[in-house]
């Protein structure tokens, strides 16, 4: 298991010139961008402390555990299969079939990487029910910050929203490049998480200090966060570079019957979170 903290620490002297080779997206986000606007990561060791308890009055869709299929079981799960006839119902060998063309397309020639992942994203949230009642699904939203008059956009695969409540999700396109996943990806998520909650910031009638809750999805691999950023922190964006703050992360693989069904619990938690915001 693993688990992180974002923090950003003391303030440093950064000049006005600073911001000049600054990107205006995301998605150039390097590990030098971070460390400029003082994010770091920490390892925590329970997801208690990213998300409350899950109600006893919450019933867990079993058919999300698709029967403890291995990963190497679901990787034979094609259709017509015996693997995937044995399944209880339809849900299960639907849900087989989208983590069996993940795991069967995790290399870098293939060109359908993306689209297979999106599927499974699509038929957990639809399943999980993160898009009915109060909450409100958006397909790629845009969101954006700036330091001092420098404006940085990023956007987001999916945001699951309630009122000016956020959750981000995203996914990683290169999920078999180390370099990207530990070291730019983790700068492009940072900023897309400071992003969403400056973006909230501005659209408040009284401003106030922002939690965001994120997922990221690299092929069967989820990885949970959670946001604060102070009032303070965003305030001081209008200056320049900041101080303080901190987020959280987890990972976790789907394909894997060990973690399967803490990855539906995580799930479930989030999508509470954000309906208690």
């Amino acid at each position: 298991m693993m688990s992180c903290l974002f923090y950003i620490f003391n303030k440093r002297n950064y000049s006005v010139k600073s911001l000049v080779p600054f990107p205006g997206s995301a998605s150039h986000f390097l590990p030098i961008h971070r460390e400029a606007l003082n994010i770091h990561y920490r390892n925590v060791n329970s997801a208690n402390e990213i998300f409350d308890l899950l109600s006893e009055n919450i019933q867990i869709n079993n058919d999300l555990l698709v029967s403890n299929l291995t990963r190497q079981d679901l990787s034979s799960a094609v259709p017509e299969s015996p693997i995937l006839k044995k399944l209880n119902n339809e849900y299960e060998r639907s849900l087989a079939l989208y983590l069996n063309r993940i795991i069967l397309n995790e290399t870098p020639e293939s060109k359908y990487r993306e689209i297979f992942t999106d599927s499974l994203v699509i038929y957990l949230l639809g399943q999980l029910r993160f898009n009915i009642d109060s909450l409100l699904l958006t397909v790629q939203p845009n969101f954006k910050f700036k330091i001092f008059d420098k404006e940085v956009s990023a956007r987001a695969e999916y945001s699951v929203s309630k009122g000016n409540a956020q959750i981000l999700i995203d996914e990683n396109k290169h999920m078999l490049r180390k370099r990207d996943y530990t070291e730019n990806g983790k700068s492009q998520m940072s900023a897309e998480i400071l992003a969403c909650a400056f973006t909230n910031f501005e659209n408040e009638v009284v401003r106030k200090s922002q939690t965001v809750y994120a997922m990221r999805v690299i092929g069967t691999r989820f990885t949970f966060y959670k946001a604060f950023m102070s009032k303070g922190y965003l305030e001081s964006l209008y200056q320049g570079f900041p101080p303080n703050n901190k987020e959280t992360r987890y990972v976790y693989d789907y394909a894997d019957e060990n973690y399967r069904s803490l990855i539906i619990d995580l799930l479930y938690r989030l999508r509470e979170c954000l309906l208690k915001m």
